[in-house]
């Protein structure tokens, strides 16, 4: 792992997104001693979102383990009784 500091310049910030690339090293930009921003390789990102996934998919399978038994109801019963609709949870949306 390679730290630097926010300052570096920007040849080699260019040297060390290439050594992250071809090497898998991993860089941590850092301010005032401590890490800020990490740049790693797309392999790693993947990595890191497939355990993400793991943990989220381990989440969901406690609570519903834990919502066994228990009363449920309708996504429309749960919005009526915050006194929101659907459009409430819409409205605004740019990608419509």
């Amino acid at each position: 792992m390679i730290k630097v500091n926010e300052t570096t310049n920007a040849n080699e910030i260019l040297a060390l997104l290439k050594k992250a690339e071809t090497e898998g090293e991993r860089i941590i930009i850092e301010r005032a001693g401590q890490g800020k921003v990490a740049i790693i390789n797309y392999a790693d990102l993947q990595n890191l979102e497939a355990l993400e996934d793991v943990r989220d998919s381990e989440l969901l399978r406690q609570a519903v383990e834990a919502s066994k038994g228990q009363p449920s109801v309708t996504f429309d019963r749960f919005l009526e009784e915050l006194g929101l609709t659907v459009d409430d949870l819409t409205s605004g949306d740019d990608d419509e």
